[in-house]
C-alpha cells in the first residue's frame, strides 16, 4: 500500500491492540463544536457497529442529518465519540474480539462514505498550500489519519498521505511537490525512533526548511523533551499544527 485511496484503510483483523489503537486514535480528533444529538443515538448506533445489518449504521446518520445535525457534528464528534465508546465496551468485557474488529472496520467505512458530504464543494480544491501526512512503514492503523485528513481538508490545505513510504521515497516526493507542512502519525512509541529518523534526514538532505508535526495516539508515551528537538509542534489538534504555516501561505 503506497497511498491512502478509497480502498486504504483496510483493519487488520487479527491483532486485538490494532482496532483498540484505532479506536482511540479517531476518539481522540473529536471536534469542540456544540453537540446536538441524544446519548442514545450513540448506543444504538454503538450496537448497529456490532450488528449483522452492515446499513444499519448509514441509516441511523441519515436520519440524524434530516434531524438537523449537521455533517460537521457526525464527521468530528459523532463517529469520534462512538469510537471512544465501542473501545470503552471492550475494555469493559461487554463486546468480543470479533465484535470490537468489524465495528472499527465500519468505523472506517463510514469515515471515507462521509467525508465528500462532510467538505462539501471544498472536496476537490486546489487553491490551498499542500501538505504532506505520514505514516510509518511499522505503523498500521490509518482510522485517525483518515478523519485528521479531512479535517485538514476542511480547514482549507491539500493532505497528501502517505503510507508506508521509505525515507528515501518521502524525501524524493518532497523535491518534486511544494509542501507547507509535514506530519508524522504514530500510535505505537516503540516507532518513535524511527520517526526521528525519518525527520532528521528529511532535514538534512531538504534545503528548504518544512514545519514538522508529530502526533497520534503514540504520543502520549514518548519522552516530549526528547522530540520536541527534531519536531515543531507536538500534537493530535489539526487546527494547532496548521499554526506552523504562514498566514499569507494558508489563506
Amino acid at each position: 500500500m503506497r497511498y491512502l485511496n478509497e480502498t486504504a484503510g483496510q483493519f487488520d483483523s487479527k491483532s486485538l491492540d490494532l482496532a483498540l489503537l484505532a479506536l482511540n486514535e479517531l476518539a481522540r480528533r473529536k471536534s469542540e463544536e456544540p453537540v446536538s444529538y441524544d446519548k442514545t443515538d450513540i448506543k444504538k448506533f454503538c450496537d448497529s457497529l456490532i450488528a449483522e445489518n452492515d446499513e444499519m449504521q448509514v441509516e441511523i446518520i441519515d436520519r440524524l442529518v434530516e434531524q438537523g445535525i449537521s455533517l460537521t457534528i457526525i464527521y468530528e464528534i459523532f463517529i469520534p465519540e462512538a469510537a471512544e465508546n465501542l473501545g470503552n465496551l471492550w475494555k469493559a468485557n461487554k463486546v468480543s474480539f470479533v465484535e470490537v474488529n468489524i465495528g472499527a472496520q465500519r468505523l472506517q467505512r463510514l469515515s471515507r462514505i462521509y467525508e465528500k458530504q462532510y467538505l462539501g464543494p471544498m472536496y476537490t480544491f486546489s487553491e490551498g498550500p499542500e501538505i504532506l501526512l505520514i505514516l510509518p512503514v511499522k505503523e498500521v492503523h490509518t482510522l485517525g489519519l483518515i478523519t485528521a485528513s479531512g479535517i485538514f481538508k476542511k480547514n482549507g490545505v491539500n493532505p497528501f498521505v502517505a503510507v508506508g513510504f521509505s525515507d528515501e521515497e518521502i524525501i524524493d516526493l518532497i523535491t518534486v511537490r511544494d509542501f507547507k507542512l509535514i506530519g508524522i502519525s504514530i500510535s505505537n512509541s516503540e516507532n518513535v525512533a524511527d520517526c526521528i529518523k525519518t525527520a532528521k534526514n528529511i532535514k538534512s538532505r531538504v534545503s528548504c526548511p518544512i514545519p514538522m508535526v508529530i502526533g497520534g495516539q503514540g504520543i502520549k508515551y514518548m519522552s516530549h523533551s526528547k522530540i520536541s528537538k527534531i519536531f515543531d509542534k507536538i500534537t493530535t489538534n489539526p487546527a494547532q499544527a496548521l499554526t506552523l504555516i504562514d498566514d499569507h501561505e494558508y489563506n
